[in-house]
C-alpha cells in the first residue's frame, strides 16, 4: 500500500500486454536518452515493446473505499484481440487487497473507454448488473453525454469502443446507482473530479488532497513517461489530440510545481511516480 496523506492507495491489475515503442516514436536519440534509463516496463530494447498495464487504483481516504478505472471485464468481444474474451481474476484481487465488491462505496470512471469501465458491471442470468451492489457510480456529464446511445447523435467516431454505453453504463443507470455529476465536483473533503479534456471528450482525472500531500489519478491522460519530456507524442484514439496535448502540457507542469504524485492507468512497475526537471525538461520520476 502507498500513504498519500491520510489516504491508502493500492493498485489492482487486471492484465499486460506489450506495445511497440515505434506507436509513441521512433526517435533513437530521444529513446536512448529518456526511455532507456526507465525500468525495464517501460522499455524492452530487444524487442522494442513497453508493457501496458491495465489496472485500477483503490482509495481508502474521508471513510470511503473508491474504486478508479474498473478496468475491461472478462468474456467480452471488443474488437481487438488482447482485450478479447479475458479471464482474470481480477475481483479476487480487489477481495485480496480487502475490498470485495460489496464493499466499494464509489466508483468512477475518468471515462468511458472499454478499458475504464468494463467491469462497472457483470453478467449475471444473461443481464448486464452492476458489479459493485453497494456503490455509488460518479459519471461524468460530457463523458456520459458523448457517448449516450439514446441522445440521437451520429454514430460515435471511436470504432474500437462499440456497445460500451449499452454494457457498462446504462445498467447502472436503470439500477440507479448512477450519480451524473458536472465537472468539476467534490466527492470528499479529499477527493475532487476535475476536467482534463482531450483524449475523450468529457474525459476527467482524480484529485486527491490529505494532510498537505497530493496525488493526481489522471487515467489516460498519457500512456507512457516519454509524453513526460514530449506533450505531443500520443497513441491513437484521442477525441481531439490538440486539446489532449494542452491537457498534458498544463498538467505537467502543475504536478512538478505541486511536488504531487502521478498515477496514471497503464503505466509499468513502478506504476507511479513524481514529475521532475532535467535540462529543460520535464521527465518522469518513478515511484515510490
Amino acid at each position: 500500500m502507498t500513504i498519500v496523506g491520510d489516504a491508502g492507495i493500492e493498485r489492482v491489475e487486471e492484465h499486460q500486454l506489450a506495445v511497440p515503442f515505434a506507436v509513441l516514436s521512433e526517435d533513437p536519440e530521444f529513446v536512448a536518452r529518456r526511455v532507456a534509463p526507465l525500468p525495464s516496463g517501460f522499455l524492452d530494447q530487444e524487442a522494442m515493446t513497453f508493457q501496458f498495464c491495465c489496472q485500477s487504483w483503490l482509495i481508502r481516504v474521508d471513510g470511503l473505499t473508491v474504486l478508479v478505472d474498473p478496468c475491461t471485464g472478462n468474456a467480452r468481444k471488443r474488437g481487438v484481440p488482447f482485450f478479447d474474451d479475458l479471464d482474470t481474476p481480477y475481483l479476487q484481487r480487489l477481495a485480496d487487497a480487502h475490498a470485495p465488491r460489496q464493499d466499494i462505496d464509489i466508483v468512477f470512471n475518468t471515462h468511458m473507454h472499454y478499458d475504464h469501465c468494463g467491469w462497472n458491471t457483470m453478467e449475471v442470468d444473461g443481464k448486464w448488473t452492476p458489479t459493485f451492489p453497494n456503490a455509488t457510480y460518479l459519471f461524468v456529464e460530457a463523458e456520459y453525454r458523448r457517448w449516450d446511445t439514446a441522445a440521437g447523435r451520429p454514430a460515435h467516431p471511436n470504432d474500437f469502443n462499440p456497445s460500451v454505453f449499452d454494457e457498462c453504463i446504462l445498467p447502472v443507470v436503470q439500477a440507479g446507482q448512477a450519480h451524473i455529476v458536472e465537472a468539476p465536483h467534490t466527492i470528499s473533503p479529499s477527493l475532487r473530479i476535475e476536467p482534463a479534456p482531450g483524449h475523450t471528450e468529457g474525459h476527467c482525472l482524480l484529485q486527491l488532497a490529505s494532510a498537505g500531500a497530493r496525488a493526481y489519478f489522471v487515467g489516460d491522460v498519457l500512456h507512457h513517461p516519454a509524453q513526460i519530456c514530449r506533450p505531443e507524442l500520443h497513441m491513437p484514439g484521442c477525441d481531439d489530440l490538440a486539446t489532449a496535448i494542452a491537457t498534458r502540457t498544463k498538467l505537467f507542469e502543475r504536478i512538478h510545481d505541486e511536488s504531487a504524485l502521478l498515477f496514471p492507468a497503464h503505466f509499468s512497475a513502478p506504476h507511479f511516480g513524481r514529475i521532475g526537471r532535467d535540462d529543460g525538461e520535464y521527465v518522469f520520476e518513478p515511484g515510490p
